[in-house]
């Protein structure tokens, strides 16, 4: 019998080792992990200030609670390595004479498609109680049955999606 040492697995494989050891430990020190509900915890924080009296009525800013959680430092985090990640890496970027997509022929339209989709995104996961981070990352970690329902609806929806795209088909 063999066994397999873990430099001989591919570097995807242990990757995926770390980061599913890494999602049990957040569970098992913090809590679930999932990043959609920093976005209306935010609004709350804004609001707070703005217009407490308002604030401290809706139920909704109640229950999400304040913004100092530690989704919120992961959003921010996320947020950080994504703008150090487009600095420093060597990838060619897309020049927006050159379009992803036929409707993308400007920076400004590819910037004001960016934030609709993410827009969008957020609030339908708000709608659905939990984003993919939160549905197919914990959930899955918690091998719970939703998490995996809602990985392969992810998964197969953005095949579909994809193939769309690439046939113009949008």
């Amino acid at each position: 019998m063999s066994t397999t040492s873990p430099r001989s697995l591919p570097e995807w494989a242990r990757l995926a080792i770390l980061f599913g050891a890494l999602g049990a430990l957040s569970i098992l020190l913090v809590a679930p992990i999932g990043v959609s509900g920093t976005y209306p915890r935010a609004i709350g924080e804004v609001l707070r200030l703005v217009a407490p009296a308002v604030a401290a009525q809706n139920a909704y800013l109640e229950k999400v609670g304040r913004f100092l959680k530690p989704e919120s430092m992961l959003v921010i985090g996320l947020v950080i390595g994504a703008f150090l990640a487009a600095r420093t890496g060597r990838a060619p970027r897309a020049k927006a004479t050159e379009p992803i997509h036929a409707s993308e022929t400007t920076n400004g339209r590819r910037y004001l498609n960016t934030f609709v989709g993410g827009f969008l995104i957020v609030f339908g996961a708000r709608i659905a109680g939990g984003c993919t981070s939160g549905h197919v990352i914990s959930g899955i970690t918690q091998l719970s049955m939703s998490g995996f329902l809602f990985a392969a609806g992810v998964f197969a929806t953005g095949l579909l999606t994809a193939r769309l795209i690439r046939r113009g088909g949008y």
